[in-house]
């Protein structure tokens, strides 16, 4: 399917719903004196990777006109520098962070700043404010730093109801409300026809969605990119014509799902996760890193770590985003069971 077509189908996601749904979980803390509990000053939003916390913070940052706090550069956390901090404590509007995860390194140098941000954040001298945090290295910090478990949220993982809802309301213009979504290799629905087509029929369902559901553990931003990748302008040719056909007498224009057992997914050898697992565990840990992170972190050389980088972007388990290495969503479910079956410390989503 043309890329076009799949931005009007599958368009960015718009956070404004979550915003909306941000707004009423909050709403006793928004309206609470803090001062009496100077511990719930600040409350934690947690999120799988490709979970969006950080996109659905500046968000609600931006309705709410609170103050969006950036991370500290690379060198002030290696440094431990505290001018960063130092920084918020002067300024007395409610404040969000959007990730917490940009500011430590799991490095001898790398986690004093961000100790402190917690301690200041527990006693409540920085204020009022809100903290989204990926959910790898909030499991990571959790260990790192010693003080009592705070106020956090999470979004509830998305079932195929909440797929189904999110796909279908997110199609764009009004001359796309008759598209139905149909398997290519058995005409099964996918996304619930319009409501006139099943008064007097019997549906067939497909169970894409429940799968997709299950595969990508309930994560938005995953389930996102594999029902882009699924979306093609033909059935297959086992599809008979009448079933391929018969949209068109209800006016209606098709839009084929690829079965799931064809989608292509990331299928990297046993031996590449097991060489680059430390690797691809730092990536995780940190929610994607530069160039420049790279180095301190790993016991390897630059060269030899970039060498890596690219067989794993080759497998599709990383891809590179604005100058940041990152698990690819099509990766994460693979890498997620890799390191959980082998020991390594994983979230909690």
């Amino acid at each position: 399917m043309p890329e076009a077509q799949i931005e009007r189908i599958v368009p960015t996601p718009d956070w404004q719903p979550a915003v909306a749904a941000l707004d009423d979980t909050l709403t006793e803390w928004l309206v609470i004196e803090h001062l009496s509990n100077p511990s719930h000053a600040c409350v934690f939003v947690i999120a799988p990777p490709h979970g969006g916390h950080g996109d659905m913070l500046t968000a609600w940052a931006r309705h709410h006109d609170w103050r969006i706090v950036n991370p500290p550069k690379l060198e002030q956390i290696l440094t431990q520098d505290l001018t960063w901090l130092e920084e918020q404590v002067r300024h007395p509007s409610p404040w969000v962070l959007p990730n917490l995860e940009r500011c430590y390194l799991r490095h001898a140098s790398g986690l004093e700043l961000v100790r402190h941000l917690l301690d200041r954040s527990h006693t409540g001298s920085l204020g009022r404010g809100i903290i989204g945090c990926d959910s790898w290295a909030w499991a990571f910090l959790r260990k790192a730093w010693n003080g009592p478990e705070p106020p956090a949220l999470a979004a509830q993982g998305f079932d195929q109801q909440c797929l189904a809802r999110w796909f279908q309301d997110s199609i764009a213009g009004s001359e796309m409300d008759r598209l139905v979504f149909r398997q290519a290799d058995s005409g099964a629905y996918v996304l619930p026809p319009p409501a006139d087509m099943i008064e007097d029929k019997s549906i067939k369902t497909s169970e894409f969605l429940p799968i997709l559901a299950a595969h990508v553990r309930g994560i938005p931003g995953i389930a996102h990119a594999i029902w882009r990748a699924s979306l093609r302008t033909t059935p297959d040719e086992t599809l008979s014509d009448t079933a391929a056909n018969e949209d068109s007498a209800n006016q209606c224009s098709t839009v084929w799902v690829t079965p799931w057992h064809q989608i292509r997914q990331p299928t990297p050898t046993s031996a590449l996760l097991r060489e680059q697992a430390t690797l691809l565990h730092t990536l995780l840990l940190h929610a994607g890193l530069t160039r420049a992170t790279l180095a301190p972190l790993l016991p390897l050389a630059l060269s030899s770590a970039e060498a890596a980088l690219a067989r794993l972007e080759d497998a599709d388990l990383v891809i590179r985003h604005e100058n940041e290495w990152r698990i690819s969503p099509m990766g994460y479910p693979i890498v997620r069971r890799f390191l959980r079956d082998d020991g390594y410390l994983i979230d909690g989503f």
